[in-house]
């Protein structure tokens, strides 16, 4: 039977990872918020109308990064705290993915994304805001401007698959080493 090993590389990080486990949720978290200031200022740059899906990704994030923060800060309340940064970024990961299908699918979309996160607060529906951030419309697949060769969506997408890439390996390099399920 094969044995894995990390690369090189890796073992440095497992070793920041092992000896500082809070340090890489404040990162991780710090992280979350630095991709909702960057897609914001993306937003303001294009002049982008911020459709549903966008509001619900940016509002994920919050949430993801808010849970790794809170669990960096305050780690009795770790377990919860980490299953909101684990909720946060599953659901931007399904929302920024359906967007991106909805991009190269346009024929599926349909209907409208609906208003902006500002309505959905004024009238109080907020089971309809999460069900036009995870399945959007024709709003959330057209106008999206190219940026460095890719639409919005899809650098959202690239960011939750970060996040959640650099999350699991953090709970990979604990479990391995027989720490409980702090990264």
């Amino acid at each position: 039977m094969t044995t894995f090993s990390f690369p090189a590389g890796i073992h440095m990080w497992s070793d920041i990872l092992l000896q500082r486990p809070r340090l890489s949720l404040l990162v991780l978290g710090s992280s979350c918020l630095a991709v909702v200031a960057a897609v914001a200022a993306l937003g303001t740059w294009f002049q982008l109308e911020v459709c549903a899906m966008c509001w619900f990704q940016r509002l994920v994030l919050l949430l993801a990064g808010t849970g790794f923060l809170l669990a960096a800060a305050w780690p009795r309340a770790q377990r919860v705290t980490l299953r909101l940064g684990e909720f946060g970024l599953l659901l931007g990961l399904a929302s920024a993915a359906r967007q991106t299908y909805l991009l190269f699918h346009i024929d599926s979309a349909s209907g409208s994304c609906g208003a902006g996160l500002l309505y959905y607060l004024q009238i109080g529906n907020y089971e309809a805001f999460f069900r036009a951030g995870l399945l959007g419309g024709l709003d959330c697949a057209t106008h999206q401007p190219l940026i460095l060769g890719l639409y919005l969506p899809q650098w959202s997408l690239l960011a939750f698959c970060g996040l959640l890439a650099a999350y699991a390996a953090g709970m990979l390099v604990c479990a391995r080493n027989g720490r409980s399920r702090q990264p």
